[in-house]
């Protein structure tokens, strides 16, 4: 079929490519496309992990083709919120990529449109995205609000090869990063273990965590499942855990994910005692510098998480939109354009 676009400048192009949506066999496809908008060589089971594994149901996702060939997708990952007191069916906005050639032909908003429809069919009822650059454009567009931006936190370890920083920066921050604090090792009453807690104690934690939130507030709904899935192996990242006991019980974790295509990885942490949060936080980030990594980055929305991410040499550069869209007409028991409402760590990521 030949779709015929026009875009905001009124030049009118014609392209022969098609709308169709995903089917898990395309996940080699997916890989591809991959490395050639992004530069990276992620898995292919990688896709199979995220897109066909997931707990809360299959993607939603679409793609472009031409020639038998994928020069377009989109995803949406099907995942629990809890927005107020309720429990509702949302989804993330993620993976938009087009081929190099196939741009400003509008392939990314076809691809959300087709997604959006589908998700509305699937019972969907509020999404959200924390989109790049190349993906806010065609979500504003279609509707979705940006309610406001999460603060990134950086650690610089190895900056010479830091290309997130201008050249003259890198060669002044590898001085400087040797200034940086690293955060105090553990009280001796403070039992750290270098492995995953149980999933059963980190969704008790979160609990804890999270009990003293208001009516209003809105997040990731994390299960045992959703831990099971979010930090499988399938996913082809390689955890490295911090866990800190007192008196036998989980007061706080760190972790972040180490892949092989280059992407930089998130590190994120959760706990109840401000002691047991600076010391994995400061046990995460030494391991990360032994392991040659060149930067760690973190999206915290906890004021205990942020001072121990303070003592360990982390600052604050640049920040990350949130976008948001409801599905549903029917009057939600929180309000998702209300962005002192939502709490976003690094593990609610895609990328994490």
């Amino acid at each position: 079929m030949t779709v015929v676009i026009r875009e905001e400048s009124d030049v009118v192009s014609e392209r022969k490519w098609h709308i169709r949506n995903y089917r898990p066999e395309d996940a080699d496809a997916v890989q591809e496309l991959s490395g050639k908008v992004f530069h990276e060589r992620r898995p292919a089971q990688h896709f199979v992990w995220k897109f066909n594994e997931n707990p809360a149901g299959l993607s939603i996702g679409g793609v472009a083709e031409h020639s038998d060939r994928i020069v377009g997708h989109y995803a949406m990952l099907p995942t629990w919120l809890r927005i107020g007191r309720e429990v509702v069916f949302g989804v993330q906005a993620c993976e938009s990529m087009t081929e190099p050639d196939f741009r400003n032909q509008g392939i990314s908003t076809a691809l959300a449109k087709s997604c959006m429809a589908a998700a509305v069919a699937r019972g969907v009822e509020v999404g959200y995205g924390l989109p790049n650059p190349l993906s806010y454009g065609p979500l504003v567009r279609l509707d979705w609000e940006h309610t406001g931006d999460f603060p990134r936190w950086v650690r610089v370890l190895k900056p010479v090869h830091l290309t997130m920083l201008p050249r003259p920066m890198r060669y002044v921050a590898s001085f400087g990063q040797h200034l940086l604090p690293i955060g105090d090792n553990a009280p001796p009453d403070i039992h750290i273990r270098t492995e995953k807690p149980t999933d059963q104690e980190l969704v008790s934690l979160t609990k804890s965590i999270t009990s003293d939130e208001t009516d209003q507030t809105c997040r990731i709904e994390r299960s045992i499942d959703w831990f099971k899935w979010k930090f499988d192996s399938r996913s082809q990242r390689r955890y490295v855990w911090l866990s800190a006991y007192r008196g036998g019980n989980l007061k706080a974790w760190a972790a972040f994910g180490i892949n092989d295509w280059g992407e930089l990885p998130l590190i994120d942490t959760m706990g109840s005692d401000p002691a047991s949060l600076e010391a994995v936080v400061s046990g995460a980030t030494r391991r990360a510098k032994e392991l040659g990594l060149p930067a760690l980055l973190a999206f915290p929305d906890n004021r205990n998480v942020v001072q121990a991410l303070k003592s360990c040499g982390y600052f604050r550069h640049k920040n990350m939109p949130l976008v948001v869209r409801s599905f549903t007409s029917r009057v939600l028991d929180g309000n998702i354009h209300d962005h002192s409402s939502w709490r976003i760590a690094s593990q609610d990521f895609d990328t994490f």
